[in-house]
């Protein structure tokens, strides 16, 4: 961190807030115009593939969209902050159930449970991140570890979710009084949301506390002696990647219109550090991209090769994290991956 990161990221008024102050490592790069340009063809490319896509195109581009949300909050945590969590799982687990029982079960408005579930996400997320994240390194990855497994545990085991019977008919969000249950219509409105997580992730990195985040992943015990509250920031950074995982569940449940066990096991904690590492930690496009590439990889091999998909994915990865290190998408002058960064800090 050089002194100007360090008086940006412990709140020095007099540095600016909105990108205008000196470059570096940790503080916003001069991007603005190319970002609203690439959000826009963004924009252009949800509204196209809408209006021109087949049903069962849209139906895997919604799927990655979901996911593309869950990459960008878990951006924020490993990316954003160096820590590792295997435990999203549980949170986008929390909001899939929490929508899927509230209107099920509860009769309550779609829109409702999904409040319910960023709330209980929350809760669960400052329950469990206050004590894990006293953490480091591999101690951190696997406790967050048993927390994933735990959740898919209790998913399978717990007369409420229904075990791997699983949770029927949940219904689809609503606009008005129109159904959003179309293929085209749940794609329309999962990249809605996409576009304002990517424009909050964005905004987050590139404002006083994400430098503060990545100040805290550059050097831990520098950010701590100029007066950042690391342990605070480092949950909090927890908290929003719940959120993000949490909404994200809430839409699967309802685009999907049923949700069982085996959409949060172990297998959906590794496809989330997958779109992770293969589009750049620490980048907001690089998640995205790699919520697509992991998604559409399996839709694009034929079926004869399906049982090679976790070989085919392993392979990818390594000549990923070989060629580049921090992803294809990684900031310019990141070293690694949020992995490695932990691994380095937890030697």
């Amino acid at each position: 961190m050089t002194i100007s990161d360090e008086r940006a990221a412990a709140g020095d008024p007099t540095i600016p807030d909105d990108g205008s102050g000196p470059e570096s490592v940790t503080s916003p790069p001069r991007r603005r115009p190319t970002f609203l340009l690439t959000l826009g063809a963004v924009a252009v490319v949800i509204a196209m593939t809408g209006v021109y896509g087949q049903p069962y195109l849209l139906t895997v581009a919604t799927q990655a969209a979901i996911f593309a949300i869950v990459a960008l909050g878990l951006n924020v945590l490993v990316g954003y902050t160096g820590q590792i969590s295997f435990g999203h799982n549980a949170f986008y687990g929390i909001g899939a159930y929490v929508s899927a029982l509230s209107t099920t079960s509860w009769g309550l408005n779609p829109y409702l449970g999904i409040l319910l579930g960023v709330v209980l996400a929350i809760l669960v997320a400052l329950a469990i991140g206050y004590p894990t994240l006293r953490l480091q390194g591999h101690f951190l990855a696997m406790a967050t570890l048993g927390i994933g497994l735990g959740f898919y545990s209790f998913a399978v085991a717990s007369p409420y979710t229904h075990g791997f019977t699983g949770i029927g008919g949940i219904p689809p969000l609503t606009l008005g009084g129109l159904a959003i249950d179309v293929p085209y219509l749940k794609f329309w409105a999962v990249g809605l949301v996409l576009l304002v997580a990517i424009v909050a992730a964005y905004r987050l990195q590139f404002k006083r506390y994400g430098r503060a985040l990545r100040g805290i992943a550059s050097d831990e015990a520098t950010a701590q002696s100029i007066g950042i509250d690391v342990r605070r920031y480092k949950l909090s950074a927890f908290v929003v990647s719940a959120v993000f995982a949490a909404v994200a569940g809430s839409l699967f449940a309802h685009t999907t219109s049923y949700i069982s066990p085996e959409s949060f096991s172990f297998a959906t904690i590794l496809t989330f550090f997958m779109m992770l590492f293969i589009g750049g930690s620490g980048s907001v496009w690089g998640a995205v991209i790699g919520a697509v590439i992991v998604t559409s990889i399996p839709e694009a091999l034929p079926s004869s090769v399906q049982e090679w998909q976790p070989t085919i994915f392993a392979f990818l990865l390594m000549v990923i994290l070989i060629v580049r290190p921090s992803g294809l998408l990684a900031p310019r002058g990141t070293p690694s991956t949020g992995l490695a960064r932990n691994r380095g800090g937890a030697s």
